[in-house]
Protein backbone atom coordinates (compact mmCIF):
# COMPACT_ATOMS: atom_id res chain seq x y z
CA UNK A 1 0.00 0.00 0.00
CA UNK A 2 1.43 3.32 -0.18
CA UNK A 3 1.54 4.28 3.38
CA UNK A 4 -1.95 4.73 4.26
CA UNK A 5 -3.99 1.84 6.60
CA UNK A 6 -7.58 1.35 5.92
CA UNK A 7 -8.25 2.80 9.47
CA UNK A 8 -7.19 6.23 8.16
CA UNK A 9 -8.76 6.19 5.16
CA UNK A 10 -12.47 5.70 6.64
CA UNK A 11 -11.57 8.49 9.49
CA UNK A 12 -11.15 10.47 6.61
CA UNK A 13 -13.98 9.62 5.08
CA UNK A 14 -15.98 10.68 8.49
CA UNK A 15 -15.05 13.82 8.22
CA UNK A 16 -15.66 14.41 4.74
CA UNK A 17 -19.31 13.13 6.14
CA UNK A 18 -19.78 15.40 9.15
CA UNK A 19 -18.82 18.20 6.91
CA UNK A 20 -21.01 18.13 4.79
CA UNK A 21 -23.31 17.35 7.24
CA UNK A 22 -22.46 21.06 8.93
CA UNK A 23 -22.57 22.90 5.56
CA UNK A 24 -26.05 21.70 4.63
CA UNK A 25 -27.25 22.76 7.93
CA UNK A 26 -25.63 26.13 7.96
CA UNK A 27 -27.04 26.70 4.60
CA UNK A 28 -30.74 25.11 5.34
CA UNK A 29 -30.40 27.13 8.74
CA UNK A 30 -29.99 29.96 6.64
CA UNK A 31 -32.64 29.64 4.65
CA UNK A 32 -34.92 29.13 7.44
CA UNK A 33 -34.07 32.52 9.82
CA UNK A 34 -31.86 29.45 11.99
CA UNK A 35 -28.72 31.41 12.32
CA UNK A 36 -28.88 32.69 16.01
CA UNK A 37 -27.56 35.84 14.60
CA UNK A 38 -29.01 39.10 14.87
CA UNK A 39 -31.78 40.97 16.99
CA UNK A 40 -34.59 38.68 15.48
CA UNK A 41 -35.92 41.09 12.89
CA UNK A 42 -34.89 39.03 10.11
CA UNK A 43 -37.13 36.99 8.77
CA UNK A 44 -36.59 33.68 6.96
CA UNK A 45 -36.68 33.63 3.10
CA UNK A 46 -39.92 31.81 3.35
CA UNK A 47 -41.85 34.40 5.60
CA UNK A 48 -40.57 36.92 3.62
CA UNK A 49 -42.31 35.02 0.43
CA UNK A 50 -45.50 34.89 2.65
CA UNK A 51 -45.55 38.09 3.27
CA UNK A 52 -44.63 39.34 -0.54
CA UNK A 53 -47.95 37.20 -1.65
CA UNK A 54 -50.43 38.54 1.09
CA UNK A 55 -49.44 42.10 0.06
CA UNK A 56 -49.71 41.30 -3.60
CA UNK A 57 -53.38 39.57 -2.37
CA UNK A 58 -54.17 42.99 -0.65
CA UNK A 59 -53.52 44.98 -3.97
CA UNK A 60 -55.18 42.86 -6.16
CA UNK A 61 -58.62 42.58 -3.72
CA UNK A 62 -58.45 46.62 -3.87
CA UNK A 63 -58.15 46.51 -7.53
CA UNK A 64 -60.86 44.31 -7.88
CA UNK A 65 -63.17 46.12 -5.25
CA UNK A 66 -62.33 49.41 -7.76
CA UNK A 67 -63.24 47.93 -10.84
CA UNK A 68 -66.53 47.07 -9.07
CA UNK A 69 -67.43 50.61 -7.92
CA UNK A 70 -66.24 51.89 -11.77
CA UNK A 71 -68.80 48.92 -12.89
CA UNK A 72 -71.27 50.48 -10.69
CA UNK A 73 -70.84 53.96 -11.08
CA UNK A 74 -70.51 53.26 -15.05
CA UNK A 75 -74.07 51.23 -14.77
CA UNK A 76 -75.62 53.89 -12.98
CA UNK A 77 -78.10 56.14 -14.78
CA UNK A 78 -77.00 59.26 -12.34
CA UNK A 79 -73.49 58.36 -12.47
CA UNK A 80 -73.17 58.17 -8.80
CA UNK A 81 -71.11 55.96 -6.62
CA UNK A 82 -72.62 53.42 -4.38
CA UNK A 83 -73.71 54.85 -1.37
CA UNK A 84 -72.40 52.26 1.21
CA UNK A 85 -69.63 49.83 0.70
CA UNK A 86 -70.24 46.27 2.88
CA UNK A 87 -66.94 44.34 2.87
CA UNK A 88 -68.49 41.02 4.33
CA UNK A 89 -70.31 41.24 1.46
CA UNK A 90 -68.04 40.88 -1.09
CA UNK A 91 -66.90 37.44 -0.90
CA UNK A 92 -64.30 37.57 1.20
CA UNK A 93 -62.14 40.03 -0.69
CA UNK A 94 -63.48 43.13 1.51
CA UNK A 95 -60.82 42.98 4.19
CA UNK A 96 -56.59 42.94 4.01
CA UNK A 97 -55.46 39.75 4.07
CA UNK A 98 -52.44 40.39 6.06
CA UNK A 99 -54.53 42.45 9.25
CA UNK A 100 -57.88 41.04 8.63
CA UNK A 101 -59.02 44.94 8.60
CA UNK A 102 -61.63 46.03 6.10
CA UNK A 103 -61.31 48.56 3.60
CA UNK A 104 -62.38 51.70 4.08
CA UNK A 105 -64.80 52.79 1.49
CA UNK A 106 -65.16 56.70 0.65
CA UNK A 107 -68.74 56.89 -0.78
CA UNK A 108 -68.03 61.01 -1.75
CA UNK A 109 -64.99 60.08 -3.79
CA UNK A 110 -65.79 56.69 -4.47
CA UNK A 111 -62.28 55.67 -3.44
CA UNK A 112 -61.29 52.31 -1.48
CA UNK A 113 -58.32 52.04 0.72
CA UNK A 114 -56.44 49.67 2.54
CA UNK A 115 -55.19 51.16 6.38
CA UNK A 116 -52.74 48.32 7.23
CA UNK A 117 -49.52 49.80 7.81
CA UNK A 118 -47.32 49.67 4.36
CA UNK A 119 -50.12 49.29 2.25
CA UNK A 120 -50.52 53.15 1.77
CA UNK A 121 -49.38 53.09 -1.75
CA UNK A 122 -51.72 50.39 -3.21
Amino acid sequence: MNGRSAWSRRGFMLVEILLVIVIIGLIVGGYYGLSGGGDGEEKSIPAQSIDRAKMVECANNLNQLRQLIQIHTMESEDGSYPKEFDPGAQGGIGHCPVSGRAYVYAPQTGTIKCTTPGHESL
